[in-house]
């Protein structure tokens, strides 16, 4: 479709307000959709560090009471008495551990049989063990290990796989439970008060799952006795963690290697939502992060910028193809095509007044034939034979597209630009806009011998190569090759006798 020049002064006129009014809009209502969804991804921040940090608190307060009161206070045997009955089963920790396990099914599920070397830890656990669970069931802990003074696990409350391991064994120093044990006998020496002394632990695999230990040393008349390690699931944590979910808002813990190992909402809905920075509890040194869905979280104004986007898209293409669309110019016979096709600034046709019997009859009115997107030039319409073969040969049309392809080439070493600037600058090859992009359709064609058209527009690869080599300069031996390719092409020419 052609553009008249009042249309295009028009499109100048109503184009260039109506798009920087568009853009100014997009540009404000996106600074609106950023501030709204930075200032809840602040708050969700606040809220889980909150949250996490009272968990924390609550897991200190919880393990100190139960570590000075409930297994001390006034039975010494809630916790000594495990000690000295697992020292009774066997001398050899190994052999004690295995028949502990054997005996004390993992979870809750009472012994089937007492064999007589465990008659004494039997009736120590038989007192105790329910005391300890409902006391743990009140709290953000879900097992508690009693570890003596030489490493061994006397007691666990679900007698899990490391109920009764030997934790200065080498094979479960580094285990979980051992790296906490040396860890808290480690920090001993340092501490003014035993007492003061606390490890919480980062999450860890724990039971084919993830959890994380909590340990404090024992101390009986200021003499560390053992150490008690808490657990806490990792369940707790998605509790809380679920509890400030929202739309477009989710939360997540981290291990020691970045990974997540629990989240809210679950791991599948939270694909493709943008992770923020991670962030470290200061009371705890947990890690965490904040996961958003900017368009669920930007609600009803993100569907408006996008509508802005889209209205700016198209102001901008009916502007550039007013402004960039030429008039048609006038056909040999000095008449001008009619409608939309019609070139500018043409004068009125003056009327020549004549009697009705001489009047002859009008010549027809031409008619406008519609314009194509940019046809292809037939160069050798009237060359005959000759120029026909020469546009079927595979060396001829090879050469064409060696010939584009190295000046392109030399161009965008040269100048440091690309295929729309030679199209734009040299005036040899249309320039389209093509959605939001600028296009060279035509141009492209010419740079595969498989897109190249039947009958090529030779001229304008030639004077494409000319005003390369007008135009720069260095490389000297790009320069050379295109020279070489184009001598070439001018030879096919010359024998088909179009130079």
């Amino acid at each position: 479709m052609g553009f008249s020049r009042p249309d295009v002064k028009a499109a100048l006129k109503l184009g260039g307000p109506l798009v920087a009014v568009l853009v100014a809009a997009l540009f404000f209502l996106s600074m609106a959709v950023d501030d709204k969804v930075d200032i809840q991804i602040d708050n969700a921040n606040r809220s889980v560090e909150r949250e996490l940090t009272t968990l924390v608190q609550n897991a200190r307060s919880q393990s100190s009471a139960f570590a000075s009161t409930s297994f001390i206070g006034y039975s010494v045997g809630r916790y000594y008495g495990f000690a000295s009955a697992f020292q009774q089963i066997s001398p050899d920790p190994e052999r004690a551990a295995a028949l502990l396990r054997s005996t004390y099914p993992p979870g809750d599920t009472p012994p089937a049989e007492i064999p007589a070397a465990l008659t004494a830890y039997a009736a120590v656990h038989d007192r105790f063990h329910a005391s300890f669970r409902d006391l743990l069931a009140s709290t953000v802990f879900d097992d508690l290990y009693l570890i003596d003074r030489f490493g061994r696990v006397v007691y666990s409350l679900r007698k899990d796989a490391a109920f009764g391991a030997d934790l200065a064994a080498a094979r479960q120093r580094e285990s979980a439970l051992g790296t906490l044990f040396r860890e808290v006998m480690g920090r001993l020496p340092q501490a003014q008060t035993p007492e003061q002394v606390m490890v919480l632990t980062q999450p860890l695999p724990l039971d084919q799952g993830h959890g994380m230990l909590l340990g404090r040393p024992v101390v009986r008349h200021g003499t560390v006795e053992g150490v008690v390690v808490f657990r806490v699931p990792i369940g707790k944590v998605q509790e809380r963690l679920a509890r400030l979910t929202q739309d477009g808002i989710g939360f997540a813990l981290l291990d020691g290697a970045g990974n997540m190992v629990t989240s809210a909402p679950g791991g599948e809905k939270l694909k493709g939502w943008a992770r923020q920075e991670p962030r470290v509890l200061e009371d705890g040194g947990w890690r965490y992060v904040v996961l958003s869905d900017g368009a669920k979280l930007a609600g009803g104004l993100n569907y408006i910028r996008w509508l802005l986007l889209l209205a700016g898209f198209g102001a901008i293409t009916l502007f550039m193809k007013a402004f960039r669309e030429p008039p048609p110019a006038t056909d040999a016979g000095g008449f001008v095509p009619v409608g939309p096709s019609a070139p500018l600034d043409v004068a009125p046709p003056v009327s020549v007044p004549v009697t009705p019997a001489d009047r002859p009859e009008p010549p027809p009115a031409p008619v406008a034939a519609p314009v194509a997107e940019e046809p292809e030039h037939h160069d050798h319409a009237d060359e005959g034979d000759h120029a026909a073969a020469l546009d079927a040969d595979e060396g001829y049309r090879r050469c064409l597209v060696d010939v584009m392809t190295l000046a392109l080439d030399y161009w965008q070493k040269a100048k440091r630009k690309g295929k729309i600037e030679l199209a734009e600058e040299s005036g040899l090859w249309r320039v389209y806009m093509d959605r939001s992009s600028l296009q060279t359709r035509t141009l492209d064609k010419y740079l595969l011998v498989e897109t190249l058209p039947r009958n090529p527009r030779w001229r304008d690869v030639v004077r494409t190569a000319e005003y390369v080599l007008r135009h720069c300069g260095e490389p000297q031996g790009e320069r050379e090759t295109l020279s070489v390719a184009l001598g070439r092409l001018k030879q096919h020419l010359k024998q088909a006798e179009r130079v």
